[in-house]
């Protein structure tokens, strides 16, 4: 299989990033873009307007590189996550490890340790995502069972969610912290700064390295657990390496930007049609198909309303229906046989 479906990906993206900084209040045009990216990268001498350098520098472009490194780490998650479940159903979000991730960050939100460091919501969210899916990986077992699989995300996701409603409720008095928190779970790019991409980028970069270095076993897993044993494949170190790589990326990605769901459902599935069923090009090219995706979702959010739609909130409306028709598929396939 060649390079060009990861190529072409890379180039949609960037293309998406362009848009991104073109798009918003003030009238800035192509030319002005290029004239700011350029004194800040020392090809232009000239200072450009304050506003307009304050508008592209500080508030579009860490906006744009922050949504697609996030979308990146979504759509890597979601491809792992389908690796490790063998299953094309399982996503962060519809499995609960986006909801646990949440909790954990709420948790910290309330006992206020974000305000110790910026690192305290992703480490918690982090942990979160990854006691989720130790949840999983017990209720399942080694025979994974697609409506076991189902269940135990929407029974996991209901309590994350019960418990995040419990500490809003004794937290009443605390207006300020409710209404945060419920801007954060519906998933913003709202106020996002060069300071939580640098947050972003490091942990991104560890958990989809960490992805690639255990994608031979991925495909091997894909056999059967019994098949990838006997294939020398050691299935607790592959769980616990998985296990690790999705808290980071599906943590960071939450405790920053908040809950966006389905990028991790919808993404694997183009990237699987446009480069194969491998992990050695799936992952890479559903991170930046995720990029791309979550760019634009988030571009068109601040173009088409007159106020800023969250990003969470229309990815949900896209991914709800596509998740039902994979289910329709799935179900029309076993009648059939």
């Amino acid at each position: 299989m060649s390079r060009l479906p990861l190529v072409l990906a890379l180039a949609a993206a960037l293309a998406a990033l362009a848009l991104a900084l073109l798009v918003g209040p003030g009238e800035l045009g192509p030319g002005d873009v290029a004239a700011i990216l350029g004194h800040h990268l020392g090809l232009v001498d000239a200072a450009p307007p304050p506003i307009a350098d304050a508008i592209i520098w500080e508030l579009r472009l860490p906006r744009a590189l922050l949504a697609a490194v996030i979308g990146a780490a979504l759509g890597g998650a979601g491809a792992i996550t389908q690796g490790l479940f063998r299953n094309p159903l399982a996503e962060p979000g519809v499995l609960g490890i986006s909801s646990g991730a949440a909790l954990f960050a709420v948790i910290g939100f309330a006992l206020g340790l974000d305000a110790a460091t910026p690192w305290a919501a992703a480490l918690l969210a982090a942990g979160g995502a990854t006691s989720v899916l130790l949840l999983l990986l017990a209720f399942v077992g080694a025979r994974i069972d697609v409506a076991t699989l189902l269940l135990s995300g929407v029974a996991v996701a209901a309590l994350a969610s019960a418990v995040t409603t419990l500490i809003l409720a004794l937290a009443s008095a605390r207006w300020d912290l409710g209404l945060r928190v419920i801007h954060w779970l519906m998933g913003s790019f709202e106020g996002r700064s060069w300071g939580h991409l640098a947050i972003a980028a490091p942990i991104v970069s560890l958990g989809l390295g960490l992805s690639l270095w255990i994608r031979r076993d991925l495909d091997v897993l894909f056999l059967g657990p019994e098949s990838a044993r006997s294939l020398g494949v050691d299935l607790r170190r592959l769980h616990l390496q998985a296990i690790a790589a999705i808290g980071l990326l599906v943590g960071v990605a939450t405790a920053l930007t908040g809950i966006i769901g389905f990028i991790g459902l919808i993404v694997p599935h183009l990237a699987r049609r446009l480069g194969g069923p491998g992990h050695r090009r799936l992952i890479p090219l559903s991170a930046a198909i995720g990029g791309g995706v979550l760019l634009l979702v988030d571009t068109g959010a601040r173009a088409f309303t007159s106020f800023v739609l969250p990003p969470g909130v229309i990815t949900s409306l896209l991914g709800a229906p596509f998740f039902l028709w994979i289910l329709w598929r799935q179900r029309v396939r076993v009648d059939g046989l």
